[in-house]
């Protein structure tokens, strides 16, 4: 597929997408670029030659989330009555967080610059967050008088705790790249120069992975959302099971003994 309003491209088992709508600061209400992101997402999951995805933002922003002019002129996703945004919403930017909440590729954001809104919650869908030193955070839906409508109270809450999480969402202050990195938004801050190659480093090491072990990782750490502890070793102990079975177990073991990658 051609993309109009992102960006592509896989390499040695990594997948980057950039969101490319620099004019809006990468919105993500806008249905092409939704629908694109959709699209190379699902593409990636069945790839077997991708182990990791990297999400960024061309130009100066992460992504602004909703697109404001749109919500003040009630256009495109913000058009309709009552019924007919709810509906927006489910089809549209809620697809997306489910999709990226569901993704069982491990995913990196490369924050390049402002995240606002459902920009936020695009970050926090992701696994690790490396951030530029011109990275923001704004949960700012209270500002306009509309509550964070896209998952950013249940993912603050868990990604920063729940004062934290009670603190950006009820002010809807702007959080700059080190205090998002001293609340744990943040796995690290960077140059901006050095942004992109600090994602790649972390992306090869993960990439240099069994994919089905990563996969099956992810599914662990998801676990501790809905299952409690005996649950999720009952979880643990079926896996670890089979992945003793599994080649790339046997290549790994002697690797380690032979003391080779």
């Amino acid at each position: 597929m051609k993309y109009k309003k992102i960006k592509f491209n896989k390499q040695d088992k990594i997948a980057t997408i950039t969101l490319n709508d620099p004019e809006t600061r990468n919105a993500i209400t806008n249905l092409v670029l939704l629908e694109e992101v959709k699209d190379a997402l699902r593409s990636i999951e069945h790839d077997q030659d991708v182990s990791v995805c990297i999400l960024t933002g061309e130009g100066k922003g992460f992504s602004s989330g909703g697109n404001v002019k749109d919500m003040l002129n009630r256009e495109n996703m913000f058009s309709g009555d009552g019924l007919e945004l709810q509906n927006n919403y489910r089809n549209g930017i809620h697809s997306l967080s489910k999709l990226m909440y569901s993704f069982e590729i491990p995913m990196i954001a490369a924050v390049n610059g402002a995240a606002a809104g459902a920009g936020v919650d695009l970050a926090l869908l992701c696994d690790l967050r490396i951030g530029s030193e011109n990275a923001t955070f704004a949960s700012s839906f209270i500002n306009l008088a509309v509550i964070p409508g896209d998952g950013a109270a249940w993912l603050l809450r868990k990604t920063v705790g729940a004062q934290r999480a009670a603190e950006m969402v009820l002010t809807g202050r702007t959080v700059d790249a080190n205090e998002a990195l001293e609340m744990g938004m943040l796995l690290k801050v960077v140059k901006p120069e050095a942004l992109m190659a600090s994602a790649l480093e972390i992306a090869k090491e993960i990439a240099s992975k069994s994919r089905e072990t990563l996969i099956i990782t992810k599914r662990l750490l998801k676990s501790t959302d809905t299952l409690g502890y005996e649950d999720h070793l009952n979880l643990c102990s079926a896996n670890q099971g089979m992945l003793h079975q599994a080649p790339a177990h046997d290549e790994a073991m002697k690797a380690f003994f032979n003391k080779r990658k």
